[in-house]
């Protein structure tokens, strides 16, 4: 499934993520001096074409194939494999906080409360231990958002009490069914009467049927929706200010944006725990600093993409043999 959400973003990445990576000079030579991290006596990275952040990836990854794999922040098998996701500490990548996108003339008070209530305690790591018990224990979306409800003192619901009916929707990834339950099982629990949508399609099929409402409200990740709105808008870096401007942008559409969760699902560069120790990293920057030539391993479009590639050239300082 995740290498469904990669096709179905990619259009809008394309434009997107060149608003919020450094373009320009992609050179070895300039994007050496402009990061600051690297130097004349760091590695010459390969990369390697393989899947978008799929089994092909993971599997290279694990044999040693690739010492470097462009994957997404909450997948799974990153916790399953006690791998080591490096922090994006000049920020690469645009923000992708998991934040409800609902209706205006179907928002109350007492309905955005108990939405933001269940953003205001979910992480990413949170995030990945459920995309993990789906994926890897195989429980039911409904299963595991009641587990979490449950464990975070949401479920039975105990503020205040909502009225009315909501249709909740998801786009067709386990993730997104995971927590658009999240939001089902706390709406009802409030009093809210739901009916479910889920696994309506991609990105283009959910978010018209919120347009015209034929659902009222499911869950968006920032960044790659402000792009799906606007291409030529550029994502803030901080996550209130991304939602006060998307909720601008879906303004006249009748749709608003509440809290952000802290969960994001972005891309992320992942090394195993015995890459990371051998070479002390624990962020892109610390890429840098490596002086064995190693492998990066990502979807093929990776040498074109802002975020990919040019970024980690420009941004980081990386070199690429490409």
């Amino acid at each position: 499934m995740r290498k469904f959400r990669w096709v179905a973003l990619a259009l809008g990445m394309v434009v997107a993520l060149a608003a919020v990576s450094c373009g320009g000079d992609d050179s070895d030579t300039a994007a050496t001096t402009t990061a600051g991290g690297g130097s004349s006596s760091a590695a010459t990275f390969e990369f390697k074409p393989l899947d978008a952040g799929g089994p092909i990836t993971k599997e290279a990854l694990k044999k040693g194939d690739i010492q470097v794999a462009l994957l997404f922040s909450s997948d799974a098998d990153i916790a399953a494999n006690n791998w080591v996701s490096l922090e994006d500490d000049k920020k690469l990548q645009q923000l992708e906080n998991l934040t409800p996108a609902i209706r205006i003339d179907k928002k109350t008070d007492q309905i955005a409360k108990a939405l933001n209530a269940v953003s205001a305690k979910l992480t990413t790591d949170e995030l990945i231990e459920m995309n993990r018990q789906n994926s890897v224990e195989d429980k039911e979306p409904k299963d595991v958002a009641a587990t979490w409800l449950k464990a975070n003192g949401l479920l039975p619901y105990t503020g205040s009490k909502a009225t009315g009916s909501l249709a909740v929707g998801s786009t067709n990834f386990a993730e997104q069914e995971i927590v658009a339950e999240l939001y089902a099982q706390v709406l009802e629990s409030a009093g809210v009467s739901v009916n479910r949508k889920f696994q309506l399609g991609n990105r283009e099929v959910v978010a018209p049927a919120l347009e015209k409402g034929d659902i009222d409200v499911y869950p968006e990740y920032l960044g790659t929706y402000t792009l799906f709105v606007d291409k030529n808008a550029t994502v803030p870096n901080d996550a209130d200010d991304a939602v006060d401007q998307l909720s601008g942008l879906l303004k006249a559409k009748g749709i608003t944006m509440l809290d952000p969760a802290d969960a994001q699902d972005t891309n992320t560069f992942v090394v195993t725990k015995a890459t990371a120790d051998k070479y002390s990293l624990k962020s892109v920057s610390d890429l840098a600093e490596v002086k064995d030539d190693l492998v990066l391993g990502g979807p093929p479009e990776c040498p074109q993409r802002p975020f990919c590639l040019p970024g980690l050239k420009q941004t980081y300082g990386l070199k690429f043999n490409v």
